[in-house]
């Protein structure tokens, strides 16, 4: 019995010296690592947090070692502080995705980088979101491409010559109108109009009447999915006939809804994807067979961007700093072809344009 009971209590001493041993990363191999996600959930604009779910939800659908845990920012900078403050200092954890608006994205940047936490953004496009520092990467161009994509499209395709630019007031929104007027102008177009919406105006029957005074022969409405929903309804009753193009916050399923036929003709810039590639189709047949129906592109690009993460966790595992140096060093496969971060964590990528034809976005240039 003794020599049974001293048999037991090595065993035990050397159970424990391996247990105080082992990194965080040895102990992360033998658990479940979790992502944390920060999205709109509830609200009216929680159909873009359904688009991330969607995109995200497909990715780590058969990693049995990896989960999701998701935070609602209820689509405004407080709600998202607080949903990645709970996933950093609650839940102790190193990856986030999210969030989806350009304002909200880098109200939570800060938190991420003080904290050596990965944040990858999806869908945020501001220009400035660039320069957060080494643990914030996103997946998406920035904006002064978008921008520049929207004024050539109308300038060079759509032989317009004079345009109205009503934006919306917010990073997202200023950072296009801004890009897209030094372009147009550059071009050798008319600036007619210039003005900006604040998110949640309603009546925009005054400033389409001056629009449309104005002569301008097309408009350009960058902003979320709300706002250019009643502008596209009220500029049809009010028979403003001029071509009208947002940006890719509007380039929305939820948009055409809002607006019923008078979304049909609107143009819009959004990213693009390569249908014709084995990524593609292998990703549109997994999200067709669970959710029933065509991805878009944001769902395309929520996709694989979880798909890079999956791949990063799986190679260097759930340390921020080896996450960081191998997201900086590798070349990743993705919705366009091979796709590499710069020094910035930016992509080097261009925007397509969309119109509503039939009830349905089609990818026109």
């Amino acid at each position: 019995m003794k020599q049974f009971r001293s048999i037991l209590v090595s065993i035990l001493w050397i159970s424990a010296l391996i247990g105080c041993s082992m990194t965080d990363d040895d102990a992360s191999k033998n658990s479940t690592i979790r992502v944390g996600v920060v999205a709109p959930l509830s609200g009216d604009n929680a159909h873009y947090g359904e688009i991330l779910k969607n995109g995200f939800n497909l990715a780590f659908a058969n990693e049995p070692k990896m989960s999701l845990k998701y935070e609602d920012s209820r689509f405004s900078q407080v709600g998202s502080i607080s949903a990645i403050n709970k996933l950093i200092y609650t839940d102790k954890i190193k990856v986030v995705l999210g969030e989806v608006t350009s304002g909200n994205t880098m109200a939570i940047a800060p938190i991420a980088e003080k904290n050596k936490v990965i944040l990858f953004a999806t869908i945020a496009s501001a220009d400035t979101l660039r320069y957060f520092g080494d643990y914030i990467f996103r997946n998406m161009p920035g904006n002064k491409i978008q921008g520049v994509t929207a004024a050539d499209f109308l300038y060079s395709n759509l032989k317009v010559k004079s345009v109205a630019v009503f934006g919306q007031k917010s990073e997202y929104g200023v950072d296009l109108s801004r890009s897209f007027k030094n372009k147009y102008i550059k071009l050798g177009g008319t600036i007619k109009f210039d003005d900006s919406y604040y998110e949640g105006d309603k009546d925009f029957r005054t400033v389409l009447l001056k629009i449309k005074q104005s002569g301008a022969k097309a408009l350009f409405i960058p902003g979320n999915e709300n706002e250019p929903a009643i502008i596209l309804k009220q500029a049809k009753e009010m028979n403003l006939n001029i071509p009208i193009i947002g940006g890719d916050g509007s380039s929305t399923d939820n948009l055409i809804k809002m607006a019923g036929n008078s979304s049909e003709g609107f143009y819009c810039t959004n990213v693009l994807v390569n249908k014709s590639t084995d990524y593609y189709k292998n990703y549109r047949d997994l999200f067709f067979n669970k959710y029933h129906k065509e991805p878009g592109a944001y769902d395309a690009y929520a996709y694989e961007g979880a798909k890079i993460i999956i791949d990063a966790l799986k190679r260097v595992g759930n340390n921020p700093d080896n996450i960081k140096k191998y997201l900086y060093a590798h070349t990743f496969s993705s919705m366009t072809g091979d796709l590499k971060f710069d020094k910035d964590g930016e992509v080097n990528r261009t925007w397509g344009v969309y119109q509503v034809i039939n009830g349905e976005f089609k990818e026109i240039k």
